[in-house]
C-alpha cells in the first residue's frame, strides 16, 4: 500500500518552473509625444507649425523667465548664446513675432512702434500740446493687390471710383488753432524753444515727481553786514595772580616729592582758567615713569578731583602736572575773537575760536585744515556751547554767499534758533530720516561740484574761485559748505545705514569740494561713533566723559575721563592731545548775533521739508521690491484693497497697507471713503509712466 501511494503521489507532482518575460527590443524605450498637426483657424491647415514668443512692447518681471516656457532645449549662457547667434535668445531668433513677421504674413505692418520720448526733455517737465492729425493719401491699386492675395472669404468689397460730382461735398471747415506749449523747467535751468518733441504724452496731470535733483543756486546779499562785536560780552581777569592756594599747592608738590625720594622740585607754576600746570624739573637720572607712579600720592595729598600728568611738556624739559584751581575763571568768547589773528584772517574763513590753554593762549582752528570732527562729551561737559560758539565764529566772518550750513538737531533744542539764517541751505532738520536724506543731497552735491572742477581744470574749491574772479569761468562764486550734526546717537538709531554711508563719502573726499562735516554726540559709545566714521575724522574734541572706554573712543586714550566739565576739554590735532578751556557765550549773545542777521536778509533756503519728505518717501517706495509687481496687479484687477494684496502676495497687513498708502501718494488709486473701496485712476500705460519715472521699470 505505501508503494502505491508513492507512485500515485509521483504521478501527480508537478514540476517547478520560474515564468520568464521574453526581452522584448524598444519595450523600455520612452515615446515621444506626438502632437496633433496644428490647424489655423484663419489660414487652415496650410501653416508652418513652429512656436511664436509674442512680441511685448511694454514688460514687467522677467523677460528671461517669460521666454524660459517656450525653450525645449537647455539655457545655455548669455556670453554662449551671443557667440552662436548674436543674441542671448538664439532659440527665438526667427519665432519671435515682430514687426516684419506680421508683415510677411498679413502683407502690411498692422502695428506701429511707440515712438520713445525726447531724452533732452526732463522728468520734470510738463508739456501741453495738441497736434493736428496728418491723413496721407492711400494708393488703392496697392490695396486691391493686397487683397487679392488673400483668400475670397477674407476679401473686402470691392471699391467703386466715384465722379467728381459726387466727390464734391459742400461742408464747412476750419483750423484748429495749435495750443501753446506750456513748459515747467526744474529752478535755475533755463528753457530752450528749439526742442522738437516727437509724441506727447496721453494726458496731462500732476505726474508724482522723482527724487528731484536740486540743483544749489547761490546769490550774493549786495548790503549785507558782518555782525559787530559789540554784541558780545567781555570779561577782564588777572593772567598772572599767585593766590594763596596755589603757593600751597607748590609745597605740597615738592614734599611728597621728596617723602618718595625723587630729586625734583617744581621749577615754574602756571594758573591757567581752570587748571594750574605745575612744571616739575627732574635731577639728571632720574626717570620720568618716577613722576607717573606718584600720581594717586599727588592726587591724595593735594586734595584734588581730579589729576592729570602731562610726561613730558611737548617743547619743554619738564614734566606738568595739571591740578584744578580752587576758583576757576570763565573765558568769554568776546575775549578770544576780539584779535587781529581772528578777525583780519581773511585766507582762512573757517578759522574758529575754541578757548584758551593753560599758558593764556588764543587757540583757533580752522575747520578747512581739519577737515572734519568730531565733538563729544557727556551732559554738562560744555559740548553744545563748544558748537555754539564754532557756529557764531563762522557767523562773524562769513557771508551768506560765502558759506552754507546744514544743521541737524535731533533734540530739537539747541539748533533750532539758527532758523530763517540767510546761511541756511535748509531749515533746522529735527528729522532723522529727513537727516539721512540731507546728507544724501550733500554727497551729489560734492560729485557735481567735482564734475565742474574736472571741466574747467580746477584742483580745489579755492582754484575754482579764483578763475571765476579772473573771468576764466562764467559763474557764480561756489560757497563753503559745513554740515553740523548736533546728536549722531538718534540719527544711527533711526536710520544708521544710510546715515553712515553718507559720513563715510563726505568725510572721505569732500574736503576739495569746501564741504567739511562736524558731529557731535553725547553718547561716545562704539555702536554711535563707529570704525567707518572715526577713521576718517582726524581731528577731535573731547570733553568730560565717564569712563576710560567712552574716552578711548573719542582720542584713542586716556584723558577725557579726568576732565572737569564745563568747557574743559582736549583738543586732538596731532598725537598729543591739548587741554584748554572753551570759551563761554551766552543764549543772550547768541540771540543778538543771530537777530542781527535775520533782520537784514530772509533765508534763501535751496530745500525745503517739503522737498526731503517727498524724496524720503519715494526712496521707502523704491526700498519696497513688490512696489512694481502691486502696482501692476491693482490696475490689472481695476480694484484695490489691502486683503486681496495680502492674499495675492502673501504679505502681512502692514506692509499691505503702506503699499496701499504709497499707490494713493502717487495718484495710481484714489483716496480712502468711508463705505467705497479705493477707485484705480490709471490705466496700464499710464502706470508705465510712473514706474519709469520712478526708475522700477
Amino acid at each position: 500500500m505505501k508503494r502505491k501511494s508513492k507512485q500515485r503521489q509521483s504521478t501527480y507532482k508537478e514540476s517547478f518552473t520560474i515564468p520568464q518575460i521574453p526581452k522584448i527590443d524598444g519595450i523600455r524605450k520612452q515615446h515621444k509625444y506626438v502632437k496633433e498637426k496644428f490647424i489655423s483657424p484663419l489660414f487652415g491647415s496650410d501653416v508652418k507649425d513652429e512656436i511664436h514668443v509674442p512680441f511685448v512692447v511694454r514688460v514687467i518681471g522677467d523677460k528671461v523667465k517669460k521666454y524660459d516656457a517656450f525653450r525645449t532645449v537647455p539655457k545655455m549662457t548669455d556670453e554662449e548664446a551671443k557667440k552662436i547667434s548674436g543674441s542671448k535668445y538664439y532659440e527665438f531668433k526667427d519665432g519671435i513675432i515682430s514687426k516684419e513677421t506680421r508683415k510677411r504674413i498679413f502683407g502690411v505692418s498692422s502695428y506701429k512702434d511707440q515712438q520713445p520720448l525726447d531724452e533732452k526733455v526732463s522728468v520734470d517737465q510738463e508739456l501741453v500740446l495738441e497736434k493736428e492729425t496728418v491723413i496721407e493719401p492711400v494708393n488703392m491699386n496697392q490695396v486691391e493687390e493686397k487683397e487679392n492675395a488673400l483668400p475670397p472669404w477674407m476679401r473686402g468689397k470691392k471699391h467703386v471710383e466715384l465722379s467728381p460730382e459726387e466727390t464734391s461735398l459742400n461742408m464747412d471747415t476750419y483750423e484748429r488753432p495749435q495750443k501753446e506749449v506750456k513748459i515747467k523747467a526744474n529752478f535755475g535751468e533755463e528753457v530752450s524753444e528749439d526742442v522738437q518733441y516727437q509724441k506727447p504724452p496721453r494726458f496731462v496731470e500732476e505726474k508724482p515727481k522723482v527724487e528731484p535733483k536740486v540743483h544749489a543756486t547761490y546769490h550774493a546779499l549786495d548790503d549785507y553786514q558782518l555782525p559787530p562785536l559789540t554784541l558780545l560780552k567781555k570779561v577782564e581777569r588777572d593772567r598772572d595772580e599767585k593766590p594763596d592756594w596755589l603757593l600751597d599747592q607748590v609745597e605740597i608738590i615738592n614734599r611728597t616729592l621728596a617723602d618718595h625720594a625723587v630729586e625734583g622740585e617744581v621749577a615754574h607754576s602756571k594758573k591757567g582758567p581752570t587748571v594750574t600746570r605745575h612744571e616739575i624739573s627732574l635731577e639728571p637720572g632720574v626717570p620720568v615713569k618716577r613722576i607717573t607712579g606718584l600720581q594717586d600720592n599727588l592726587m591724595m595729598n593735594l586734595a584734588a578731583k581730579t589729576l592729570r600728568i602731562e610726561a613730558p611738556i611737548p617743547g619743554k624739559p619738564f614734566v606738568g602736572i595739571e591740578v584744578p584751581n580752587k576758583i576757576a575763571d570763565i573765558v568769554s568768547f568776546g575775549n578770544v575773537v576780539d584779535t587781529d589773528e581772528f578777525l583780519e584772517d581773511h585766507k582762512h574763513p573757517l578759522k574758529v575760536a575754541l578757548g584758551e590753554d593753560i599758558d593764556g593762549t588764543n587757540i583757533y582752528v580752522d575747520i578747512a585744515k581739519m577737515p572734519h570732527g568730531l565733538i563729544a562729551g557727556g551732559t554738562g561737559s560744555g559740548k553744545s556751547v563748544c558748537v555754539n560758539s564754532i557756529l557764531i565764529s563762522l557767523l562773524l566772518k562769513n557771508k551768506p554767499e560765502d558759506l552754507k550750513l546744514i544743521l541737524i538737531d535731533p533734540k530739537m533744542v539747541e539748533l533750532t534758533p539758527y532758523n530763517d539764517l540767510p546761511h541756511l541751505i535748509t531749515p533746522v532738520i529735527t528729522d532723522p530720516k529727513m537727516a539721512a536724506t540731507a546728507l544724501n543731497w550733500v554727497v551729489d552735491e560734492m560729485e557735481d561740484r567735482y564734475k565742474k572742477f574736472a571741466g574747467t581744470r580746477s584742483r580745489d574749491i579755492n582754484s575754482y574761485n579764483e578763475n571765476i574772479k579772473k573771468g576764466f569761468i562764467d559763474e557764480e562764486k561756489m560757497p563753503l559748505i559745513l554740515i553740523v550734526i548736533d546728536e549722531l546717537a538718534d540719527l544711527m538709531m533711526a536710520a544708521a545705514h544710510d546715515v553712515e554711508n553718507a559720513i563715510q563719502r563726505i568725510t572721505q573726499k569732500a574736503r576739495a569740494a569746501g564741504i567739511h562735516l562736524l558731529v557731535a554726540t553725547q553718547r561716545p559709545t562704539v555702536d554711535v561713533i563707529r570704525g567707518t566714521i572715526k577713521s576718517n575724522i582726524p581731528t577731535r574734541i573731547a570733553f568730560r566723559v565717564s569712563s576710560f572706554t567712552d574716552s578711548t573712543t573719542i582720542l584713542d586714550g586716556a584723558g577725557a575721563e579726568q576732565l572737569l566739565g564745563r568747557g574743559d576739554m582736549l583738543l586732538k590735532e596731532t598725537e598729543r592731545p591739548v587741554r584748554l578751556q572753551g570759551a563761554f557765550i551766552s543764549n543772550a549773545e547768541i540771540d543778538g548775533v543771530i537777530d542781527f542777521i535775520r533782520n537784514q536778509s530772509r533765508p534763501q533756503y535751496i530745500l525745503k521739508h517739503e522737498d526731503l519728505n517727498h524724496i524720503t518717501q519715494v526712496k521707502d517706495t523704491i526700498d519696497d521690491e513688490l512696489f512694481a509687481s502691486v502696482a501692476a496687479y491693482v490696475v490689472s484687477e481695476n480694484s484695490c484693497s489691502i486683503n486681496s494684496i495680502q492674499k495675492e502676495f502673501s504679505i502681512g497687513f502692514n506692509r499691505a497697507q503702506k503699499l496701499t498708502i504709497f499707490l494713493e501718494q502717487y495718484g495710481i488709486v484714489s483716496t480712502q471713503q468711508a463705505t467705497k473701496a479705493r477707485e484705480v485712476l490709471v490705466t496700464m500705460s499710464e502706470l508705465n509712466d510712473i514706474l519709469e519715472k520712478l526708475g522700477l521699470q
